[in-house]
């Protein structure tokens, strides 16, 4: 597949979250995958390949789409949750990056009805907020729907009994939110572990966002 300067240089930067995300266990085997609008073209999208690792991605993983669902480059067939991907962008013009990856605690907590709570700054600076989408089957059209419906409203999703997608107007940017939401996740989850129910970043506080 032919790329540009700027093509390729997303692509890579892809390349590097997806190892980093697997290095941090949150994904395992071939589950999760990456996408990065066209900066050239902004009704087509690449994403990862179908049965991709995401540590092991090169420029030759990803599969070139346009936003209605037509494959344009790749020598493979596209991650079967192409469709969640395509349905985002649509959704949210400013979405860049699309991360969807399978955060355990963050899935966890939402398996067992407990909300994520805000401990931090950062979680409150780049999570923010999180929607929530009901299980459906991997790469159906209703998960694609329920996702880009709460994309609506937030930057970060967690699909019930599945995983967690994030966006964002860089893939750094989508990547951040992600990594917090699970941050926020994982103390969320030693605080019960610790039996507190209530603590939470204090209200009313004036914030400045990390650059």
């Amino acid at each position: 597949m032919k790329l540009s300067e700027q093509q390729g240089a997303l692509i890579d930067e892809l390349v590097r979250v997806g190892t980093d995300i697997v290095a941090r266990q949150m994904t395992k085997a071939s589950a999760g995958n990456l996408s990065i609008r066209d900066p050239e073209d902004k009704d087509l999208f690449f994403v990862t390949n179908s049965a991709s690792w995401l540590d092991q991605l090169d420029r030759s993983s990803f599969t070139k789409m346009s936003i209605g669902g037509e494959i344009l480059e790749g020598d493979s067939e596209p991650s079967t949750e192409w469709r969640m991907h395509a349905r985002s962008y649509s959704a949210r013009k400013d979405a860049q990056a699309v991360i969807h990856a399978h955060p355990k605690h963050s899935v966890l907590l939402d398996a067992l009805n407990r909300k994520i709570r805000f401990f931090t700054l950062d979680h409150i600076s780049y999570v923010r907020s999180y929607g929530l989408a009901p299980f459906e089957p991997n790469g159906s059209i209703e998960l694609a729907q329920h996702v880009a419906g709460q994309f609506d409203h937030h930057d970060l999703v967690i699909m019930s009994n599945h995983g967690a997608a994030s966006l964002g107007d860089s893939v750094t940017a989508a990547y951040r939110k992600i990594l917090n939401l699970e941050d926020a996740a994982e103390m969320t989850y030693r605080a019960l572990l610790l039996g507190d129910e209530t603590s939470a970043f204090p209200e009313n506080q004036t914030l400045s966002v990390h650059n």
